[in-house]
């Protein structure tokens, strides 16, 4: 069975074309937890997919990072969080 991970991605990105056609490809792959921020669990299959759609894409002004959490890591939610959210725990949280 493929190993799969938390991951966290962010991106900054000043054209508007440019930030829509990221989010929409993230869209794919996770959930959108703040406006250029995404959660994922992927296979490693699916990080490989993720990251070639990206590069696909050509960005001209700005940046993606992807983090992968480590397989201990806890999600820790503070304040009037999504009921959405609550309650799942194969994602990470970032506030």
């Amino acid at each position: 069975m493929p190993r799969s991970g938390q991951y966290v991605i962010v991106y900054d990105i000043t054209d508007n074309r440019e930030r829509t056609r990221v989010a929409k490809v993230l869209a794919g792959f996770g959930r959108r937890v703040q406006e250029s921020v995404f959660e994922c669990r992927l296979s490693t299959a699916l990080r490989e997919k993720l990251i070639r759609k990206l590069e696909d894409l050509g960005l001209k002004t700005g940046f993606i990072l992807i983090y992968r959490l480590n397989d201990q890591a806890k999600r820790t939610a503070l304040g009037a969080v999504p009921d959405d959210i609550k309650g799942e725990e194969e994602h990470a949280f970032v506030v």
